[in-house]
């Protein structure tokens, strides 16, 4: 049996994690003390049976545990999210695409079809995008949200610059040029900053 004295650690150690729920805090101290117990009826120290049964709870900390808990309870909202993001993302570059082949072959509707493709892609698909990224544990590196943001930010320069362009409203060249300025120096370097690290994680 471990001491009062050795539960108090775990359940210390429990509360001083990112783990919020109350009900996910009791579970885990249950469970971290069986795993505990057993390790320590194998002949282990309290030390070394907690560090073994830490790394088969969660190896990467106590908030692991919340994240999957969490995941779990909002899977089927997170995969409606995903869903909606990625068909949106397909309506608006199959009309995009259909714009630039209709302005090709100097069919009407070109213009229209593409301010709405671009349009679409800018105002709706890269906010839902973002979502989804944002959420995930990846991002928090700031490479990679600056990579996210800077894109978003460019494409919709793009999209406004180009309605501007169209409408021959003032202000489109600056827009567009700004658009081209942030990405050659804004977008890109953190695209090929992402894959050079990803790259040297593979090795």
């Amino acid at each position: 049996m471990i001491t009062d004295q050795q539960v108090d650690f775990i359940e210390k150690a429990i509360a001083e994690s990112n783990v919020k729920s109350r009900e996910l805090r009791d579970d885990l101290l249950d469970h971290m003390c069986c795993l505990v117990e057993m390790e320590i009826k194998k002949g282990l120290s309290f030390e070394q049976a907690y560090q073994k049964a830490f790394l088969q709870t969660s190896p990467n900390g106590y908030g692991e545990i919340q994240n999957e808990t969490l995941f779990l309870l909002n899977y089927n909202k997170i995969m409606n999210m995903k869903r909606l993001t990625y068909i949106v993302g397909f309506i608006f570059s199959l009309v995009f695409t259909a714009g630039f082949a209709f302005k090709m072959l100097h069919w009407p509707g070109a213009t229209v079809l593409l301010t709405s493709g671009l349009g679409g892609l800018a105002f709706l698909f890269v906010p839902l995008l973002l979502i989804n990224k944002f959420k995930g544990a990846v991002h928090s590196v700031l490479s990679e949200k600056m990579k996210w943001v800077t894109g978003s930010l460019v494409l919709l320069l793009m999209a406004v610059g180009y309605y501007f362009k169209v409408n021959h409203w003032p202000g489109a060249n600056i827009m567009m040029l700004s658009s081209m300025v942030m990405l050659g120096f804004g977008f890109l370097p953190f695209l090929f900053f992402r894959m050079y690290k990803q790259s040297v994680e593979e090795l």
